[in-house]
């Protein structure tokens, strides 16, 4: 059997991570993180095998920008994708994101068919772009 690839879901609301899950666990491995701070320790031991990660913006204590710092200074953003995913569709929250260079932002309610394609493209393109970086083009 084909080895699932893995998917970071990241948002302070379990029913947020919830129904993103059920969006993805059929063609990929979730793993959940309720948190910043855990998704910090997650980014850090699944970098290399983590195909995406999907953020909430808006959680307490370590938030979404927080986490986008860390991978930042970690040069974790120019091969892990990040997807915003949050209820915050403020310009200024859309800006401050994009300056991150994440790959999308998604405005809560989504359309599930809609975010699983979008998500799926991402995943597809950064496949491309690392066998670009790893064997030139």
């Amino acid at each position: 059997m084909e080895k699932k690839s893995k998917i970071l879901v990241v948002d302070d609301k379990g029913i947020d991570r919830y129904m993103l899950g059920c969006i993805f666990r059929e063609k990929y491995e979730v793993v959940e993180a309720s948190g910043g701070q855990e998704a910090i320790k997650l980014i850090t031991g699944l970098s290399d095998v983590l195909s995406i990660v999907l953020l909430d913006i808006v959680m307490p204590e370590v938030d979404g920008f927080d986490v986008l710092e860390y991978m930042k200074k970690k040069e974790i953003l120019s091969t892990l994708p990040v997807v915003i995913v949050t209820d915050d569709d403020s310009e200024e929250t859309t800006i401050r994101a994009f300056e991150y260079n994440v790959a999308d932002i998604v405005i809560k309610p989504y359309e599930p068919r809609i975010i699983k394609r979008r998500v799926e493209n991402i995943i597809e393109l950064y496949i491309y772009k690392r066998k670009e970086r790893l064997y030139g083009g």
